[in-house]
């Protein structure tokens, strides 16, 4: 009687254990898998747009500066035509771009939200400085992504940017 209670309890057991690890849960690998997503957005706001835009659906939402643009496309365009024209004003500037006190919360297997401090720390040229164009870049903002896991990969669906307001820019 025992042999075959302990056996249900361990077939019992076996069921469970498989559909706890073959589940689609969110694992760490998904955090990981979102970081990168982040550093990589974070890395490519002043080199690459281009590449920044692949991080994210066209339909993203995007909220900045009080003003919401759901056409991914056209407000990709917009920011490149921006950067254009900071790399034409001082093309010897530095700029680099740091996200700090990241927070990544996974909901589920397939959604995800991140957020983070954004700091812009632009250098001018000499020769900027010296014309008085010096450069700069938008004011350092709260960060909230919103990703969703689309076919295996972790993709940007909405993005809200908030200046940042009493921390001691």
């Amino acid at each position: 009687m025992k042999t075959i209670a302990t056996r249900q309890i361990a077939r019992v057991v076996s069921v469970l254990l498989a559909a706890a690890l073959f589940s689609p849960i969110a694992s760490a690998d998904d955090a990981d898998d979102i970081q990168s997503v982040i550093d990589t957005y974070l890395a490519t706001e002043t080199t690459d747009l281009k590449k920044q835009a692949g991080l994210m659906t066209d339909d993203r939402t995007f909220i900045a500066g009080g003003a919401r643009q759901t056409d991914n496309v056209a407000n990709m365009k917009s920011q490149m035509a921006g950067a254009a024209r900071n790399k034409e004003l001082d093309p010897n500037a530095t700029v680099v771009v740091t996200g700090e006190d990241v927070m990544i919360r996974v909901i589920g297997s397939n959604a995800a939200v991140a957020s983070f401090y954004r700091y812009w720390n632009v250098i001018s040229s000499a020769d900027s400085v010296r014309e008085g164009r010096n450069a700069s870049g938008p004011p350092n903002d709260a960060v909230t992504l919103v990703l969703a896991k689309m076919g295996g990969d972790w993709k940007i669906v909405h993005t809200h940017q908030s200046p940042i307001v009493g921390l001691g820019q």
